[in-house]
Order: C-alpha cells, then sequence, then structure tokens
C-alpha cells in the first residue's frame, strides 16, 4: 500500500498508536489523534518535556497502526521531524477555531 493509501485510511481511523523507541531502547506505544493529513504527512502535536517528544527528538523513527472499521490493520514506518514555530503557529490557529487544518 503506498502512503497516500496510507493516509487516506489514517485519517478515517482517528486515533493512531504510535511506537517510538524509549530513550533506554526500549518500544514504547502511545495512542494519539493526528490534527491535520498532505499526501505525504500527518503532523501532531506534543509538548516539550514529554517522554513522547524527548524520544521523537531523540530518534524520530515511529511505527504507526490504525484498525479500520472494515478490520484492516493499516501500518506504516515513518520519520517524525518537528515542524518550524510558522507551521506550529498554523496548526494551532486551526485547531483554536475548530478547523482541521486543510
Amino acid at each position: 500500500m503506498d502512503a497516500k493509501t496510507c493516509m487516506e485510511k489514517f485519517q478515517k481511523i482517528g486515533v493512531l498508536n504510535f511506537a517510538t523507541i524509549g530513550l533506554d531502547g526500549s518500544p514504547q506505544v502511545r495512542c494519539i489523534s493526528a490534527i491535520h493529513y498532505s499526501e505525504n504527512e500527518m503532523y501532531f502535536f506534543t509538548a516539550p518535556g514529554k517522554a513522547f517528544y524527548d524520544e521523537l527528538i531523540a530518534d524520530g523513527r515511529v511505527q504507526i497502526l490504525g484498525y479500520t472499521k472494515f478490520k484492516e490493520m493499516i501500518r506504516m514506518s515513518a520519520i517524525a521531524k518537528p515542524v518550524d514555530e510558522t507551521e506550529r503557529r498554523k496548526f494551532r490557529l486551526f485547531t483554536e477555531f475548530g478547523g482541521q487544518g486543510k
């Protein structure tokens, strides 16, 4: 399955499981809600000071897992990276005003 199809399916699921590599090398899994999708990217928030943030900054490798209402398991490996302040502000505005970031 290509990245575009994965993104389309992830967007319909809502809450996704994100696996990261802990600072001690152990696997860590969390549920997150992505706030914006494009053809090849998804955006989500986490805050500095959280273990999730530290793991993403330290390594960046994630595996994302979702399960559709059609009983499809969608799994994708990716590299998470921070976006610049301008992009962060744009997405904050969309979430504050109830938009979808599109």
